[in-house]
């Protein structure tokens, strides 16, 4: 089967670190069917680069397994929003016409919905090639507050031969808004079982040079508002139970919330780590006591995955698709928004013998991810003929 796949959310070499969930989907469909990717650049971040005497391209373990295309896309930073759909679609169609003339492919898929979505499903109307669409979790449950991304979110979705989405929550969701349910395919993320795998805590925190006789609180994530470190920093204040927070990620909130935790009791120890290889975060889930999730608003997380493959319980926001896979012997969830009732859940998980047996993380591999995908994309390809099957 020939697939055109369309998404903001792809490694290049300048940023070889974004998106590994969506990167390790992308790898495993290309080793079953012949994917090309178009990964639209800002104009903005494509200028910055050439400034620098650099360009997107893929990232070197990347080359040989998917075809990857980086154009610069056209829109207006601040202003304008409600025609970055149009913007994203109008930057894109050369290429991708391109492609459909060389190609003659059998899909078109996309991921993210606003604006990736919107625009395949106008680039694959245009064509009357069959569209699937993918949805995240913040790309429905942030975006669809807003008028006219919600109109535009809809009207992809409505296009869509087959949505994937990476809950029942967000299968609901839209649903509710009138998506027709039956084609809704509701498929998790995969887990890199060799990555997120259950090891010895003490070596764990030996390889990190981490204090072995400490309790151990981890945050993982983007510091973004959505993802509640405000409100996790403020909980963990409240605690009564001896421990370190420690904070993996960076963003637009990393001023604010170094400026909150140090405005903290003494003894109460946040540790900001920035950014770090994925390929350390199994440690770094091995090391902790737990794993908290504070999101305002979630799909289903890859990084909750992780940390249960791992066995390592996990505090969450009972938001999105979390409740989904946390059940009582994997994790507490607590009221998304209530500081209090997160200081609560974090010192009831810090005092709880755990069974780590009992944690049980429900995420198949990312090849067994691929084939599912693989087969909505089939039964999509196959509609267009009338048929219930894709050229292979």
């Amino acid at each position: 089967m020939k697939v055109v796949g369309i998404t903001n959310l792809f490694p290049d070499v300048t940023r070889p670190g974004l998106a590994p969930f969506n990167k390790q989907q992308i790898l495993h469909l290309a080793a079953l069917h012949e994917l090309r990717l178009i990964v639209p650049v800002p104009w903005t971040r494509y200028a910055t680069l050439a400034l620098s005497g650099r360009k997107p391209a893929p990232p070197e373990e990347c080359r040989d397994l998917v075809t990857v295309r980086y154009p610069p896309y056209f829109y207006t930073p601040g202003i304008m929003r409600r025609f970055y759909g149009a913007f994203y679609e109008r930057s894109i169609a050369p290429l991708f016409e391109r492609l459909i003339r060389a190609d003659r492919p059998d899909v078109v898929y996309a991921t993210w919905a606003y604006p990736d979505c919107y625009a395949a499903a106008l680039l694959a109307g245009r064509h009357d090639i069959p569209f699937v669409a993918r949805v995240h979790g913040s790309d429905i449950n942030e975006y669809m507050q807003y008028p006219d991304r919600r109109s535009r979110i809809l009207d992809a979705m409505r296009r869509a031969r087959e949505i994937v989405s990476v809950s029942a929550a967000l299968r609901k969701r839209l649903g509710a808004e009138g998506v027709d349910a039956g084609k809704i395919h509701v498929i998790y993320n995969g887990v890199d079982r060799g990555l997120f795998r259950p090891f010895d805590r003490v070596a764990a925190r030996r390889e990190l040079h981490l204090d072995e006789s400490k309790r151990i609180v981890l945050y993982a994530g983007n510091f973004e508002p959505v993802k509640g470190i405000d409100l996790l920093i403020e909980a963990f204040g409240r605690l009564e139970t001896g421990a370190e927070l420690h904070v993996i990620g960076d963003g637009p909130e990393r001023r604010r919330l170094a400026g909150l935790a140090r405005a903290l009791p003494p003894g109460k120890s946040v540790l900001f780590h920035g950014r770090i290889p994925h390929r350390l975060m199994g440690t770094w889930l091995n090391a902790s006591d737990l794993f908290c999730l504070p999101s305002l608003a979630e799909g289903t997380p890859n990084v909750v995955l992780e940390a249960l493959a791992c066995r390592t319980p996990v505090v969450a926001a009972d938001t999105g698709g979390i409740p989904e896979v946390v059940p009582a012997g994997s994790g507490i969830l607590f009221r998304r928004g209530d500081a209090g009732a997160l200081a609560a859940a974090l010192g009831e998980a810090l005092a709880r013998e755990w069974d780590r047996e009992r944690i049980e993380c429900p995420a198949g591999s990312w090849a067994e991810n691929a084939r599912k995908l693989g087969a909505v994309l089939l039964r999509a390809a196959g509609s267009r003929d009338g048929t219930r099957q894709g050229r292979s």
